[in-house]
């Protein structure tokens, strides 16, 4: 099979994950307000369409064709606004939306202004010249890109899926710029490293391109980042009249948003769902960028992208701390944290997945070198799992993935880096075998379930001396974070009488 059927059968792949996530998300939705529950910023909202927003009518039959009829809060938010070419901040958690809140604009503008450059160009007889790249959409992780590069597939026709190419690592390089030159694409997403490496070598032509779109922006802050951000900051609209740029995470906050100020000035901010605020103190006048600074944004080596010495940057994935506002997570979730010593953690682990019943649980561990040694383990007792690592090439991973989203694997360990961007609507469940470094990591691991509507189950696995860094995650994140225990194969909070396979207390904060 070569790589455009692969791609292809890729995005039809990922049309249909995309319209069951939509579909049971609305039945979700439907459940709720029978009960007489207040739906949330994930559900779609009623009264205004996808056409309404002005997105492209290309792409609203490919959206009806999937059975995607109607936007979410954010995507109804946030479509308008980046359609009026203005730079645009968007906070939302993870599973509501946010792909498609800028993909839609996107793509409708860069079919625009594609038409309209072909309709100049015609005029004087080169319009076999036209195929400016319009927009570069980054991502600070290959799953992540390659997910948004096939949700942008996948709502497009099927004679347009070209338009949208990928420019990832771990991927052949000349293939890749080989695609760019045949296909000449409105639209590449990529990673970091692998865009600035196509832009040195002149085979990714961006200083006429408009948007510039940053995914996990908080993530692309990070200093192993840095001289490739420097790269695409400097080159994409170098020579267009203006460029437009957004800004997207689930843990936007002032610091990272002024941080972004040199290459993303003045954005109009759009955060839904907003978690409660966190009181913290005003930011000095020496965490401001200096005069004489760099113009791509970061105050010299202030953040060192998880510099264990640095309290900027606390995360064991890099990027900026989320000091100040609650990262957001998916509203249905519920929370809680198991008693194990370290000696049992991985044979509670087992036993937590039966006791919830979960069929697709998200395993995380701070260390990939400890992957192996759990997979071990869980498979010696009968259970089918599988371990996503960053050390796996393109194929690994992609035969790993596919293996968890049809059923095959019941538990995935994965490390922080490598699930990052990670978009399995099955995911019925998140276990953090090892603590997350701070609240954000929690919120970008608990984002991995309870997406598209889906109820979703967070439990943390940790030893009594431990019990103070629940506390603090509860605090700064806003919600409640109950002690559980098991008796006769169940699950529930300690303080409940009543014992029901699932029963574990609702997130009260969001």
């Amino acid at each position: 099979m070569d790589a455009g059927s692969t791609a292809t059968l890729e995005a039809t792949e990922e049309a249909e994950s995309l319209s069951a996530s939509v579909t049971d998300g609305s039945d979700a939705a439907e459940s709720r307000r029978s009960a007489g529950q207040p739906s949330t910023s994930g559900r779609q909202a009623p009264g205004q369409d996808f056409i309404d927003l002005g997105v492209d009518d290309r792409l609203t039959m490919r959206l009806k064709e999937m059975g995607v009829l109607q936007p979410t809060d954010v995507q109804r938010e946030a479509i308008p606004k980046a359609l009026t070419g203005t730079n645009v901040a968007i906070q939302c958690y993870t599973g509501s939306g946010k792909t498609l809140a800028y993909l839609l604009p996107v793509l409708t503008l860069a079919l625009q202004k594609a038409e309209a450059e072909f309709e100049e160009l015609a005029k004087v007889g080169k319009a076999h010249t036209a195929g400016t790249l319009q927009a570069i959409v980054v991502a600070p992780s290959r799953e992540l890109a390659m997910q948004i590069m096939r949700v942008g597939q996948a709502i497009l026709p099927n004679e347009a899926k070209g338009c949208v190419q990928q420019a990832i690592g771990g991927a052949n390089p000349r293939r890749q710029a080989e695609a760019l030159k045949l296909n000449k694409p409105l639209v590449v997403v990529g990673t970091p490293g692998r865009l600035a490496e196509l832009s040195r070598l002149g085979t990714l032509q961006s200083h006429n391109t408009t948007i510039l779109v940053l995914d996990e922006v908080d993530q692309l802050l990070a200093v192993q980042f840095r001289e490739d951000m420097v790269r695409l900051i400097d080159h994409v609209g170098r020579k267009a009249p203006r460029r437009q740029t957004l800004l997207v995470s689930a843990t936007l906050n002032e610091k990272v948003l002024e941080q972004c100020q040199r290459w993303c000035p003045d954005p109009e901010r759009l955060f839904t769902s907003v978690g409660p605020q966190i009181q913290s103190a005003p930011a000095s006048a020496s965490s401001r960028a200096p005069e004489g600074s760099p113009a791509w944004g970061w105050d010299h080596l202030k953040f060192s992208g998880g510099d264990s010495l640095n309290p900027a940057t606390r995360s064991s994935a890099g990027g900026l701390a989320t000091a100040g506002t609650a990262p957001m997570m998916p509203p249905q979730l519920e929370h809680g944290w198991l008693a194990v010593d370290r000696r049992h953690r991985v044979d509670a682990l087992r036993r937590v997945i039966h006791s919830l019943n979960a069929q697709r649980a998200l395993v995380f561990m701070n260390f990939q070198h400890r992957l192996k040694d759990t997979v071990f383990k869980l498979s010696s007792h009968g259970m089918k799992c599988g371990e996503l690592s960053g050390d796996m090439n393109k194929e690994q991973r992609q035969n790993t993935m596919r293996r968890f989203q049809q059923g095959e694997y019941r538990a995935l360990i994965v490390s922080d880096v490598a699930a990052r961007g990670l978009d399995i609507a099955e995911c019925d469940a998140v276990i953090n075998l090892e603590l997350p470094s701070d609240a954000s990591h929690y919120a970008h691991r608990a984002g991995r379930t309870g997406r598209a509507g889906r109820q979703g189950v967070v439990v943390t696995l940790v030893e009594q001396s431990e019990q103070f860094v629940i506390q603090k995650l509860s605090r700064g994140l806003g919600v409640t974070i109950p002690e559980l225990q098991m008796r006769e194969g169940m699950i529930a909070p300690v303080e409940s009488s009543e014992w029901e396979e699932q029963g574990i207390s609702k997130s009260t904060g969001q």
